[in-house]
């Protein structure tokens, strides 16, 4: 998973600003209680735990969690702080846990 994310971050991070402001404009993100209702409601994975998870192994600090709507598909965005004072927002499938995308904010 780790490649997979290294790659989804240069990708990202190589691409302009008209792909990032696209990115915004696509993801809705849900309230606490919104988010607790869909995860109860359409058994989405427990989002801590994918947190712990990938927070090790990116060997970062796990600081946040969202649960959003992107592009039709449930995503979980995770905020990690890395050790350098870098925060990275992973985003992870809801339902399969699988990795879609990366962030890094200097």
């Amino acid at each position: 998973m780790v490649p997979f994310l290294a790659v989804a971050a240069t990708a990202y991070l190589g691409s302009g600003g008209a792909a990032r402001a696209e990115m915004q404009a696509d993801r809705v993100c849900f309230s606490t209680a919104e988010s607790r209702e869909k995860i109860h409601a359409l058994g989405l994975l427990e989002p801590f735990q994918l947190m712990r998870a990938t927070a090790g192994r990116l060997h970062a600090e796990a600081i946040g969690v969202k649960l959003c709507r992107w592009h039709e598909n449930l995503i979980y965005e995770l905020s990690l702080l890395r050790h350098d004072g870098h925060i990275l927002y992973v985003f992870v499938n809801a339902q399969n846990g699988q990795p879609a995308g990366l962030k890094i904010e200097r």
